[in-house]
């Protein structure tokens, strides 16, 4: 079933769970943020079976944080079953953030402030690839071991430039949604192609997009580029204080005391943009186009 916005909801997305010790020791220190107290909780799994007890057990440790569990989303059955017989209700979130039709040539009917589409490309999408892509020794072992998580099965392509640039130049082809609004907690926006929004992410709030991610503002919430597997995608804003970020199926958490870790590339504060690096999530600051 669908679900609309959840007032004074807060979007926790562990659908990358394997296990349940997984899912308690990060809902417990997402639910430890001070923006996530008295929420109600939209709680996203993925395959990982629960029985009841062990739902019993999650719902028990989100009220013991002054919070309460609204609903969750899950593709297992034994998870789907156990939660019926214990009353929890089982949804999927519905964008309730008021997107534009696509024309047939992919570009959207509503019109971009030309200022603010001249500024956003000048930063966001012109430029040298090189001189914002550096050689990967510009990456410490540090930012790649310590503070990031990523799978296994992910294929080591990113020393390969030439599928790198083609493969952004397929996104660049997807049709680019533009929000200008800020996403509440609760609130959750999908697209099959690009989005960028102006305005900021707040944390509870959930962007998942096939396409590249671009926030004029504070990324403070859950952002998913490249959902389709795609992990040449990118996800850019003026800050990046995401709880949770993902590119494919390359998946990255804020550290419990600091930001993710990023390349300082600037002395002065630039935009920054995060993309995979050998299996990692790594966040660079982004020189502005000339």
């Amino acid at each position: 079933m669908i679900k609309g916005y959840i007032e004074n909801g807060f979007i926790v997305d562990l659908s990358n769970a394997k296990k349940t010790s997984e899912i308690i020791y990060e809902l417990s220190r997402i639910l430890d943020l001070p923006e996530a107290k008295e929420k109600k909780v939209c709680l996203k799994l993925g395959e990982v079976n629960l029985n009841q007890s062990q739902l019993i057990s999650v719902k028990a440790m989100i009220e013991s944080m002054d919070s309460q569990l609204e609903f969750i989303s899950t593709v297992s059955d034994e998870t789907r079953a156990a939660a019926t017989t214990l009353g929890i209700e089982i949804f999927e979130l519905e964008n309730e953030v008021e997107a534009p039709d696509f024309n047939e040539d992919g570009t959207a009917e509503t019109s971009v402030n030309p200022e603010l589409e001249i500024a956003l490309d000048k930063i966001f999408g012109e430029g040298d690839f090189d001189e914002r892509y550096p050689e990967e020794d510009e990456v410490s072992e540090e930012v790649r071991s310590e503070e990031t998580i990523s799978t296994d099965e992910f294929a080591d392509d990113a020393e390969d430039m030439a599928e790198v640039k083609r493969q952004m130049k397929e996104n660049e082809k997807l049709p680019t949604l533009y929000v200008q609004r800020t996403l509440r907690s609760g609130q959750s926006l999908k697209s099959d192609g690009n989005v960028v929004i102006i305005g900021d992410v707040n944390p509870g709030a959930e962007i998942v997009a096939k396409g590249d991610i671009t926030v004029w503002g504070v990324l403070g919430g859950i952002a998913h580029a490249g959902s389709d597997g795609n992990s040449y995608s990118r996800i850019r804003a003026l800050k990046l204080y995401a709880i949770q970020l993902r590119i494919g199926d390359v998946f990255a958490r804020r550290p419990d005391t600091v930001n993710v870790p990023y390349v300082q590339k600037s002395d002065s504060f630039t935009p920054e943009e995060a993309r995979v690096s050998k299996k990692h999530i790594v966040i660079y600051k982004l020189h502005e186009a000339v």
